[in-house]
């Protein structure tokens, strides 16, 4: 029953139960989706059985092909070592890894972490759809992104979340702004400003009106002056006199500092939150998606 069974045939295997997908296999691995599913049907043909339910928007893994996975995984590992001791001496990590991150992630955290990442591992190939907190959450849970980076963390038990750094949310004017002289100001006096506020389903929006409601300020009482899906529409709003705003401090240190930017401290109020790099809990992790969980904590840790 063994002797049709292929090395490259596994590693083919492998790739598709963790891509979940007879396409994205053959992307990863460079070769057409007919030769993922010619290897396949081979290894199927050889065992005597089926190994992926292909009914679904995804190809499942059957219960003999989550059999399979783990003594091919077995097998490769074995592989790698014998590279790693014997031959080369450390393996090579390659294939695409899609990334979903909210904004604050994807300007104070990702630059720094993919140029570290994509040095060591230089054969993985990148790419980072940028949203807010709920559609990046989204994007991981039906499996559109790999990994993801958001400023809350998700519900149910779908996906796995880890922290990986805090952040803390000021408000900010510009400098002619009639509150620009103030080093500070009550949280009552905050609902008599215009406020640029993010759009639901923002991370940040949401901490901002845990905060206010904490601190005496319903929702209802704030002076929207206008709502924006992006922390660079709402600086440029600020920067224009438009009104107030709750941005990251970490995104607007430069501006700061530099004077184009006036922090205003509310008193009673400092929305701070958390952010979460997100995975999906049960899937199957392929070695770009590993190695760079495994990267990212702990980059983000040091």
């Amino acid at each position: 029953m063994l002797a049709g069974m292929e090395f490259r045939h596994l590693r083919t295997f492998t790739a598709a139960a963790e891509a979940r997908s007879f396409t994205r296999a053959a992307e990863q691995l460079g070769v057409t989706q007919a030769a993922v599913s010619q290897h396949v049907a081979a290894l199927e043909l050889s065992l005597d059985t089926r190994l992926f339910d292909r009914g679904g928007r995804v190809a499942e893994l059957t219960d003999s092909g989550r059999r399979l996975y783990e003594y091919a995984s077995r097998i490769l590992e074995l592989v790698g070592e014998v590279e790693r001791e014997i031959g080369r001496s450390e393996p090579t990590v390659s294939g695409s890894l899609r990334i979903a991150s909210s904004t604050v992630p994807s300007e104070r955290l990702l630059p720094e972490l993919l140029a570290a990442f994509r040095e060591r591992y230089p054969e993985v190939r990148e790419s980072v759809q940028v949203s807010d907190s709920l559609e990046a959450t989204r994007c991981v849970e039906t499996g559109d992104a790999d990994v993801g980076f958001v400023g809350e963390r998700p519900r149910g038990d779908q996906l796995a979340s880890h922290p990986i750094a805090r952040d803390e949310l000021v408000l900010v004017v510009a400098p002619g702004h009639e509150l620009a002289g103030r080093r500070s100001i009550s949280a009552k006096r905050l609902a008599d400003v215009p406020l640029v506020i993010r759009e639901p389903g923002s991370g940040s929006r949401q901490c901002v009106d845990d905060a206010l409601a904490d601190g005496g300020v319903p929702g209802s009482s704030i002076n929207v002056a206008l709502e924006i899906n992006t922390n660079a529409g709402l600086r440029q709003a600020v920067s224009g006199g438009v009104g107030a705003a709750f941005l990251s401090r970490a995104t607007v240190i430069d501006d700061l500092d530099a004077g184009r930017l006036v922090h205003v401290a509310v008193r009673g109020i400092r929305p701070t939150r958390q952010l979460y790099l997100v995975s999906q809990a049960n899937r199957t992790v392929g070695p770009p998606l590993r190695e760079f969980l495994d990267f990212a904590l702990e980059w983000t840790a040091e």
